[in-house]
Formats: structure tokens, C-alpha cells, sequence
């Protein structure tokens, strides 16, 4: 015979692993309300993620329920900067999906950022941009940098312009960008992390001429405490990779202990992909 159970007999540890799965959105329109022990085991709940998908005020019922609770937050559609810093104020982790004007006071607690450009056009992003690389997130660690679409809207220049001072707390930075940017806009803003320790380039198209031993410099000069690597790069339309015949590629760099290139065949010319890690 099939045996079943109903969702409110099970064990609470069962309930607990929903958050790994369910944002504290979901977990409230799902479960407050039901009865005395669903509410109970919501108000025990921590280390939640909130999705801002609309004005902050609007979801301000679910906000003050879970209160401290909520350590980390992505910003989906317009949000005012204030109302959100008021909300979540114990903030360790936000994902930025649109551009939101931040003050020196409206984060004052984050420990890692996603800037997702996706949706985002470039110009619009340089005012994140001018607030991370400052003395104002002072308490940064983490940034991520992520662009899932094949081409960006607007011009790089302006965002990487908007970068003029520096984040000495970033200890790792996560480059993850699909569409093709100029070799040096990557180099500029590994040189606004001087403590970096940790680097994970996900995807960099480039169409610039390169050779293994440019990212060494790259990271000598710009990067010089840097303890962990992990790069993928490929250049577009040249057969641009020059590769070393020496095996030891640590000569170069330290951290150059396991290094894969690969030429691919396009109908405007060669992709070549080089894959570098420590």
C-alpha cells in the first residue's frame, strides 16, 4: 500500500530545509496564517533571502515579520535606497538587478554585492560602481560582476570611468560577463582591489592580442596578494593566444598551476581560449 503523510505532520527539520529553496517571499505566503506552529517555526527561521519585486512598503508585512531574519536581498524593480537600509537592516548580502541610488549610510553592513548588468544599461550602474569603490563600503568583501545577456546596453566607458578610487576590503572579486570588453577595462578594475586574494574570471571575451604572460603582469602589478586563481578568457576572431612551450608555467606566475589553451575554428577567424587555475 502507498503510504502518505500530510506537509503539517512532518518534522520540523524537514521545514527548515525549505529555506535553502524558497525565498522568505514564498516561505510567508505559503505558510503565515495556516496555524499557531507554521507561524512559530516562520519566526524561528534565519539566515533568510528577500526578493524586493516591488515597492518595499508593499511587501512591509512579511518584512516585519521576519525582521533580522533577512541577511540578504536582491533588488528586482525600482526601490528607493532608504526604504530598503531602513527595512533590512541587518543586511550582509544584495544582488542589484536595477540601479538604486546608495548614500555613505544606506549599506553599512554589506559584506558582498552582485551587480547583475543584465538588465541594467552601463551608465546606469556607474553610481553603484562609484559607491562600492569607495571608503563608504567599508565593510565589501565579496563583489560579483555578472552580465548573462551576449551584448551590453550602452557603452562601457562610462562605468569603467565612474571607477576612480579604490575598495582595499575586497578580498575576492567573481567576473562572470558575457558580452566582448576591451582587455584594459577588465585591468582597471583589478586595479581598485589592491587586497584582493581571491580572483574567478567565470567568462572574458576579448578581442584584444594577448599572451599568458600579459595576465601574469596584470597580476603582479595590480594584484600582488592574490592566493587563489581560477580564469577562463577567450579572444575573438584572432589567433591571438600565444602559448608557451615552457611546462612550467609558475615561472611566470606563482599561481599558474594548471593551464589549458584551445584554438576553436569560426568563420571570421580562430577563438582562442586559455583556462588557468591554482
Amino acid at each position: 500500500m502507498i503510504q502518505s503523510s500530510r506537509f503539517e505532520n512532518l518534522p520540523n527539520e524537514i521545514f527548515h530545509e525549505l529555506k535553502s529553496y524558497l525565498t522568505a517571499n514564498d516561505l510567508y505566503l505559503a505558510f503565515f496564517g495556516l496555524n499557531t506552529r507554521f507561524n512559530e517555526l516562520l519566526g524561528s527561521l534565519s539566515n533568510l533571502h528577500f526578493e524586493i519585486r516591488s515597492a518595499v512598503d508593499d511587501q512591509r508585512t512579511a518584512t516585519k515579520f521576519f525582521g533580522s531574519s533577512i541577511i540578504s536581498a536582491s533588488v528586482r524593480h525600482d526601490s528607493h535606497a532608504t526604504s530598503i537600509s531602513s527595512t533590512f537592516s541587518h543586511l550582509r548580502s544584495l544582488t542589484l538587478q536595477r540601479a538604486i541610488r546608495l548614500t555613505s549610510t544606506t549599506f553599512s553592513t554589506i559584506e558582498r554585492v552582485t551587480l547583475d548588468l543584465s538588465n541594467m544599461r552601463l551608465k546606469h550602474a556607474a553610481c553603484l560602481c562609484q559607491w562600492l569603490f569607495s571608503d563608504r563600503g567599508q565593510s565589501l568583501r565579496v563583489f560579483h560582476l555578472v552580465h548573462r545577456k551576449r551584448r551590453a546596453v550602452g557603452h562601457w566607458k562610462p562605468l569603467i570611468d565612474s571607477i576612480r578610487g579604490q575598495s582595499s576590503t575586497l578580498k575576492l572579486f567573481i567576473y562572470d560577463v558575457q558580452p566582448t570588453v576591451e582587455w584594459n577595462a577588465f585591468v582597471h578594475f583589478l586595479s581598485k582591489m589592491p587586497n584582493l586574494e581571491r580572483l574567478i574570471v567565470k567568462k572574458l571575451n576579448t578581442r584584444n592580442r594577448w599572451a599568458q604572460c600579459n595576465l601574469a603582469e596584470t597580476l603582479k602589478k595590480n594584484v600582488p596578494n592574490l592566493n587563489f586563481l581560477s580564469v577562463r578568457l577567450t579572444f575573438l576572431n584572432h589567433n591571438t593566444l600565444t602559448i608557451s612551450n615552457d611546462d612550467d608555467y609558475r615561472r611566470l606566475h606563482p599561481l599558474f598551476t594548471h593551464v589549458i589553451s584551445m584554438k576553436q575554428r569560426k568563420l571570421s577567424g580562430f577563438n582562442s581560449t586559455v583556462i588557468i587555475s591554482s
